[in-house]
């Protein structure tokens, strides 16, 4: 007897039905098309900054996020509904009251009268009921706890890495804005003093009307364009703010100074291999797979009988105020359903739960190209714009040469006042041009490592959770 009740929970495991699930096998590409040497990217990529502000902004991010915080709270839910689903495995003990009247005729073989009367009957006592998991619906249905767990985990992750990248692009868009405002407020100045010089050569016969309004209408064209940097500053501001769990302006007097765009010296990738592991968006995806398999597994039991056993054991008695009893009562049952003609539809939902997997690998497939599309699409722009800064600050230099040259030549009357306009005008270009590729070149790092999925790793809030046993986890909460 002893050796059966072992045995039976491997007989009972090996009627599961359903398939089992096998991760899906990706073919991936050996190298990224960038001709980049592939190095081992920094789980705190955002430290390659090397700007103190910076990284607390992030740590507190992490800890106050709304999103984040709902993302976590979404991972309890799934832990506690892992317990639940186990506890539907298991056998149940309720407490069972019971009041009933029951009347009783009963007369002899010849029909005459022996007695007839009316009696009360008190019963107290406990009922018992289990669904026995003989074919694994129930087992299958705690796979797809789990895997819903790692879900709503993998979940978080992106979550969390989504934030890491969103606060770093608001804080490069806030200080490039600063130092557009900067160039734009130092151009200003130069256009100011040229007002006042033409102003002076018109009163000394140098200059006529038209070149001092030519000189006033660039120096009010240019102004128009400075509430737009500073819109552009507040509402980064604002939109840090809330990253931080806080309202709008509350981090409106951290950025009263300001201060250069931060820029990354390194470029750091991975090898394509290591990108299925280290995106959660992917791993999330595999994980939906798992649960669409368990589905099947589950609709799939409903096929074959179901076995319910059923126990009540307790006391009776006559009288609600006799506390002495008048004997015991216990009751056992067993039932035993099974489906024999459904029109089809049990056989239906398992082809329903198939297609449903179906899409969920077809879903799989689309995220692994698109993780693969956001890496290169980022290594080309970040590569580009590289470039395309290093020929800005060449250009730069160019024409703060050439408007030395310009001023030179205009103050001794040897060119007209419109090429000091233009040049001027050219200069201003370049060099917003150039703050903007800077502030372009530290965003396209900040998606590129966004592309290659790190950032969480390391975050104790969103690790693996602790591996609980049944009884764990029905007796006591799920440790976050």
């Amino acid at each position: 007897m002893k050796r059966f009740i072992l045995t039976l929970p491997l007989a009972l495991a090996a009627c599961v039905v359903g398939r089992d699930y096998q991760p899906p096998e990706i073919a991936v590409p050996a190298k990224w098309s960038e001709n980049i040497a592939a190095q081992k990217t920094s789980d705190k990529w955002w430290q390659s900054f090397n700007d103190a502000t910076l990284n607390g902004l992030i740590d507190e991010a992490i800890a106050a996020n709304l999103n984040l915080k709902q993302a976590l709270a979404r991972v309890k839910e799934a832990r506690i509904l892992r317990s639940q689903t186990i506890a539907t495995g298991l056998p149940s003990l309720s407490g069972k009251n019971t009041a009933s009247r029951r009347f009783n005729n009963s007369s002899t073989g010849g029909g005459s009268p022996v007695g007839s009367q009316a009696i009360n009957i008190f019963q107290l006592g406990f009922d018992a009921t289990w669904e026995l998991d003989l074919f694994g619906g129930i087992q299958r249905a705690v796979e797809a706890s789990d895997a819903a767990i790692d879900a709503e985990i993998e979940n978080s992750r992106d979550v969390l890495l989504t934030l890491q990248g969103d606060v770093a692009r608001e804080y490069i868009t806030l200080r490039a804005n600063q130092q557009l405002l900067i160039t734009h407020q130092a151009l200003l100045a130069a256009q100011l003093e040229t007002v006042k010089l033409t102003q002076i050569r018109q009163q000394s016969g140098l200059a006529n009307a038209l070149e001092v309004a030519q000189a006033q209408a660039q120096f009010d064209n240019t102004a128009a364009n400075s509430p737009r940097y500073e819109t552009e500053i507040k509402q980064a501001i604002h939109a840090l703010s809330v990253l931080l769990g806080r309202e709008p302006n509350a981090l409106m007097p951290r950025f009263t100074i300001s201060k250069p765009i931060p820029n990354a010296k390194v470029s750091m990738t991975n090898l394509p291999s290591e990108l299925l592991q280290r995106r959660p968006d992917i791993r999330h995806a595999e994980r939906q797979m798992a649960i669409a398999n368990a589905y099947v597994g589950i609709a799939t039991a409903e096929l074959y009988p179901k076995v319910n056993l059923a126990a009540f054991i307790g006391l009776q008695n006559l009288k609600m105020t006799d506390f002495t009893p008048m004997g015991k009562s216990w009751s056992s049952a067993s039932t035993i359903t099974m489906p024999l003609f459904n029109w089809g539809k049990l056989q239906a939902n398992i082809k329903v739960k198939d297609a449903q997997y179906e899409q969920a690998f077809l879903t799989y497939q689309s995220v692994v190209l698109t993780a693969f599309q956001e890496v290169e699409n980022a290594l080309v722009a970040q590569h580009n714009e590289s470039q395309r800064y290093d020929a800005l600050s060449q250009a730069v230099t160019a024409n703060q040469t050439a408007l030395a040259l310009a001023n030179t030549r205009y103050e001794k009357g040897l060119t007209g006042f419109i090429d000091v306009l233009q040049v001027q005008q050219a200069l201003y270009q370049t060099q917003t041009a150039q703050v903007e590729s800077l502030a372009t070149v530290a965003q396209q790092f900040v998606a590129l490592q966004k592309a290659l999925g790190g950032g969480w790793q390391n975050e104790a809030r969103v690790a693996e959770p602790e591996k609980q046993t049944v009884l764990e986890s029905i007796l006591k909460p799920p440790k976050l």
